[in-house]
């Protein structure tokens, strides 16, 4: 009999499918077997003019909450050792509302683009058993701010403009970072920019990237140089 038992087991093994949960834009999809990218864009591809360097790779079933977790907590150490009234508990309080406000989900680090998942294999991957979402959109117009400024959120695209333009349009926090902002390219790339005068580095943002406005380290405070390295890797993961 446990033989019996042990072969039934395995053969629900064998022929057991996972399956496959996608969340493409607003609409599920389920599939009872591994699915290439291409197939499952192919089922919009032709909806839209589609703007795939904006587009959005993610896991639902990977959370990144232990991360939002930490970089809470490191504001809140840092808030501990600040009067109320100081004008960097602001700043600090004012950045952990944004962060708690950002919707997250753990973002695969791979191109999403119908045309290229095609002809290439390799930026074609086969999606196995879990939750996932891709997000699509036509050309964005919009850029997003957040960090030591008054108001975060998202800006209109200015096309051809650097980081510098957008830096010096907005207001900025008291304790603002003054030399370096980072960059979250739309891929999910970070990219520390120079912006003080002497070194300023001239780099466009791409339509739905974000500026992140560092907390001023003085003196290469070594918590709040930690602080604005995590709270960058975390905006990797917003769902915009």
């Amino acid at each position: 009999m446990r033989v019996l038992i042990s072969v039934m087991l395995a053969l629900v093994a064998t022929f057991s499918v996972a399956e496959v949960s996608i969340k493409l834009n607003n609409q599920q999809y389920r599939f009872q077997q591994p699915v290439r990218l291409s197939q499952v864009l192919s089922i919009v591809a032709d909806n839209q003019n589609w703007y795939w360097p904006a587009s959005g790779f993610f896991r639902l079933d990977e959370s990144v909450e232990p991360q939002r977790a930490e970089v809470l907590n490191l504001i809140d150490q840092l808030v501990m050792e600040l009067e109320p009234s100081d004008e960097r508990a602001i700043g600090l309080q004012a950045l952990r509302q944004q962060i708690e406000s950002w919707k997250l989900a753990k973002r695969i680090q791979r191109p999403v683009n119908y045309d290229l998942a095609r002809v290439n294999m390799a930026q074609n991957p086969k999606l196995l058993d879990g939750k996932y979402l891709i997000t699509l959109s036509p050309r964005p117009d919009m850029v997003y701010l957040s960090g030591l400024v008054k108001t975060p959120g998202p800006y209109q695209h200015l096309s051809g403009a650097n980081v510098h333009q957008y830096i010096h349009n907005i207001t900025l926090r008291a304790d603002a970072e003054p030399d370096f902002v980072y960059v979250i390219t739309p891929a999910g790339e970070v990219q520390k920019v120079e912006t003080a005068y002497w070194n300023r580095e001239y780099v466009q943002l791409m339509p739905k990237s974000q500026l992140y406005v560092p907390i001023f380290s003085y003196l290469l405070t070594p918590s709040l140089s930690e602080l604005n390295q995590k709270v960058a890797e975390l905006a990797v993961h917003r769902v915009l």
